[in-house]
């Protein structure tokens, strides 16, 4: 009897040790179709708000989710309104800008941001999520680990964490955000390799491995490659290359992702790496002494989401009200490119419906059918234009 009370008293003291020391641990989940990682924030001790953690955002709560609980906005003075949105997308929205007074917690560790941002968070970005945090840039005496391995942020104090011993430790270039300096030699299916030595913002809440801006130097040796992957991006397109690569010389990443957006939007940066490349480690962001820790894990997972759709082309309303193709991807499985669209063609009207009668919402249905057959102008030519849509297209990022 007494061995068996001394066995339960171990396993009971070792229990609670073990909540002690994750009593800042927070376990998130990936939603497939926004892919955002998100955990529970508790909101003036009593208000549990599900937000999105993004390492390049901000501190941001839907508006909606405020209304529901009005003291938020009660203890949080307003400061002014503004035109807000994602850098990825010249569409904004107006949101309010209040000071962040709300008392704002993960497990038992008070986080202190300057401001707060409310809008219509969830439509915007097409979430479930009740808004976005991220790590404060003040935040010295905190270290941040995000276990990818088993789904959880955890808030370490900085004066006495150590990084695992089996991590790549990279320091921060920059005093104000998290950029790191990789270096990374890339080998293309046909042979081709590349390598890179760049500095990457890390982004959480971006979803790619790794992407390429308009600006990047390394964007005509993809341009070359005829089997990227063209998919739909908020109006326009960006395209994929999948690639092998060796990290720091010696560890290998298989089946990495080169995204690469040869368009200008707002991202002030050439180079960042998303979500998928960081799922293969467990990541330590530690910013008291300016360095982030990355410790590889065995099973990655990508996160996909299937109902991305295939690019084809674009258009442009012209200031008369017009429809004109202003771009068409270049690649083997286009059936649009195959039928004989063409840039500068006007779109009329498509299986009979007039063209500016679609609204962007209809289309993704809309093209699901066999045929489209396209009333076009060229040159001041009536034509018609018939695409056979192919049902088999793989779809999905």
């Amino acid at each position: 009897m007494i061995k068996l009370n001394l066995l339960t008293a171990l396993i009971l003291a070792n229990t609670f040790i073990a909540c002690a020391e994750n009593h800042n641990r927070v376990y998130f989940n990936i939603n497939p179709k926004d892919r955002k990682i998100v955990l529970p924030v508790q909101l003036n001790d009593s208000i549990t708000a599900n937000l999105a953690f993004d390492t390049g955002g901000s501190f941001v709560l839907d508006s909606t989710f405020c209304a529901i609980h009005p003291i938020i906005t009660l203890n949080n003075p307003f400061v002014s309104k503004k035109q807000t949105g994602s850098a990825w997308t010249s569409q904004c929205t107006t949101s309010s800008v209040n000071k962040a007074y709300s008392k704002i917690e993960i497990g038992d560790t008070d986080l202190k941001f300057d401001k707060m941002k409310t809008y219509n968070w969830q439509n915007y970005m097409h979430t479930s999520s009740d808004g976005m945090f991220n790590i404060p840039p003040n935040d010295t005496t905190n270290m941040w680990e995000l276990n990818f391995e088993k789904n959880y942020l955890e808030i370490h104090s900085a004066a006495d964490f150590k990084m695992p011993e089996n991590c790549f430790v990279v320091p921060m270039v920059s005093p104000y955000e998290i950029i790191i300096q990789l270096p990374l030699k890339i080998k293309y299916a046909d042979g081709d390799t590349i390598t890179l030595n760049r500095t990457f913002y890390i982004d959480t809440g971006m979803s790619f491995d790794i992407a390429f801006m308009h600006k990047a130097e390394e964007l005509p040796f993809f341009n070359k490659k005829v089997d990227a992957v063209w998919t739909e991006d908020l109006g326009t397109y960006y395209r994929h290359y999948t690639v092998d690569a060796t990290l720091f010389d010696h560890f290998s990443l298989h089946s990495l992702r080169i995204y690469t957006f040869d368009y200008p939007n707002g991202i002030n940066c050439d180079y960042l790496i998303g979500q998928n490349f960081l799922k293969r480690f467990n990541v330590f962001f530690d910013m008291k002494n300016r360095q982030v820790g990355l410790q590889p894990i065995k099973n990655f997972q990508r996160v996909v989401n299937s109902t991305y759709r295939r690019f084809h082309f674009s258009t442009n309303k012209t200031s008369k009200g017009n429809y004109l193709v202003n771009f068409i991807a270049n690649y083997k499985g286009n059936y649009y490119k195959t039928a004989g669209l063409q840039v500068g063609d006007e779109i009329v009207a498509v299986n009979g419906v007039p063209y500016k009668k679609i609204t962007n919402e209809e289309k993704r249905e809309f093209y699901k059918q066999d045929t489209l057959a396209f009333d076009i102008i060229r040159k001041g030519k009536p034509l018609k234009i018939v695409v056979q849509v192919d049902k088999n297209e793989i779809q999905g990022d």
